[in-house]
C-alpha cells in the first residue's frame, strides 16, 4: 500500500504532511498543479486521508452569496438542517481555494444576512426522527399510527390515537410542518401539526398502498378582493386553478380557485385583514363570520 501512496503522491510516506499541518492549504495546491493526490498521514492513528478532491469546483460571487444564505439559512430545527449542512460541507470539500476565498469574503459581510423563511416558529428538534419518518412512509406507501394531541388541548392531556393514516402529503409552512393523511373510514383527508405528534409514538405498519395514486379534490371557494387590492393586477397564485375576475368601476374583483380545506381557505382569507370578504361556500363564510365576531368581542371588551 506505501508503494502506491508514494506513486499517487510523488512523495515518500515519512514525508507526508500531517492533516493538521500549517501548511497544508499551500502543499495541496502544489499537489494539484503537478497533478497529483493530497493524501495526509495521521502518524498517531496510523491512517492515510485524502486532503482534497482531484476534481475541483470554481464557484461565481452569485454562487457564494446563495452557498452562505444556504449555510446560514437551514439552521438547527429547519427542514432537513443536518442533512443539507452535512450536503454543503460535501460539496464545499470540492471548491478550489478561490471559491473558498469568495465564501469566506461574502460571510464576512457588513450588511445582514439574506434571510430565508425556513425558521420554525417553535422548536422541531425533538421532532427530526417524526419527519423523517413520515418521508419515508409516504416514499413507500406505508400506513402508520401515531399519538396525537389536538392544537385545542393541553400537552399534558391524554392523546388520540390515531391508526392506519395513509400518508398524502408532508409540507413545511409558515414555520411549521403538516402531515396530511387520507382517513379511509371517514373518506377524508385531515391536517396535523407534526409538533403535536407524540415524540417515538409514530410507527409505520406492514400494510401498503400505491403512493401517489389518491388526489386531493380540495374545497373551491370564491372571495371578493378590495380595489385597493386589485388594481395591483397581479394577485398572488395562492389557490389551485386560480381564477380572477375584475369588476368593472373600480369595486374590485372576484377570486376563484380550490382550496385544500376550509381551514386553510380561512387562514388565507384572515391574512388579508379587511380587503377580502368569503363568497363561498357557505360553510367558509360561516367559519369567517364566527371568527370576525369573535375577534370584534376581543376588542369591544377593552372599551
Amino acid at each position: 500500500m506505501y508503494r502506491d501512496i508514494e506513486m499517487l503522491t510523488d512523495t515518500q510516506v515519512e514525508d507526508l504532511l500531517e492533516p493538521t499541518a500549517e501548511n497544508l492549504t499551500d502543499w495541496c495546491a502544489e499537489q494539484r498543479r503537478l497533478k497529483r493526490l493530497a493524501i495526509t498521514y495521521d502518524r498517531h492513528a496510523g491512517t492515510f486521508g485524502l486532503a482534497q478532491s482531484f476534481f475541483s469546483i470554481n464557484i461565481s460571487e452569485d454562487e457564494a452569496r446563495a452557498f452562505v444564505a444556504l449555510q446560514e439559512g437551514f439552521a438547527p430545527g429547519t427542514p432537513y438542517a443536518e442533512a443539507v449542512q452535512h450536503l454543503l460541507k460535501r460539496w464545499e470539500w470540492l471548491f478550489t481555494e478561490k471559491s473558498h476565498q469568495l465564501v469566506r469574503q461574502k460571510r464576512k459581510r457588513h450588511a445582514r444576512p439574506v434571510l430565508l423563511p425556513l425558521s420554525p416558529v417553535v422548536d422541531y428538534s425533538q421532532h427530526g426522527d417524526t419527519i423523517l419518518l413520515l418521508d419515508q412512509a409516504m416514499e413507500e406507501g406505508a400506513y402508520i399510527s401515531f399519538a396525537y394531541t389536538p392544537l385545542n388541548q393541553s400537552w399534558d392531556a391524554e392523546p388520540i390515537v390515531h391508526e392506519h393514516t395513509e400518508p398524502y402529503e408532508l409540507e413545511y409552512r409558515d414555520g411549521h410542518w403538516y402531515y396530511t393523511a387520507y382517513i379511509l373510514d371517514l373518506n377524508t383527508f385531515i391536517d396535523y401539526r407534526v409538533d403535536r405528534i407524540r415524540p417515538g409514538s409514530l410507527r409505520k405498519e406492514r400494510d401498503r398502498f400505491h403512493p401517489g395514486v389518491r388526489q386531493r379534490t380540495g374545497v373551491k371557494i370564491r372571495y371578493w378582493v378590495s380595489p385597493m387590492l386589485a388594481r395591483h393586477g397581479s394577485l398572488s397564485a395562492r389557490l389551485r386553478e386560480q381564477q380572477v375576475t375584475m369588476l368593472e368601476n373600480d369595486q374590485g374583483a372576484i377570486v376563484e380557485g380550490y382550496a385544500k380545506s376550509v381551514w386553510w381557505a380561512r387562514r388565507l382569507l384572515l391574512g388579508y385583514g379587511e380587503q377580502v370578504k368569503a363568497l363561498a361556500p357557505e360553510k367558509l363564510v360561516i367559519s369567517m363570520r364566527k371568527t370576525v365576531q369573535a375577534m370584534s368581542r376581543l376588542y369591544e371588551e377593552e372599551r
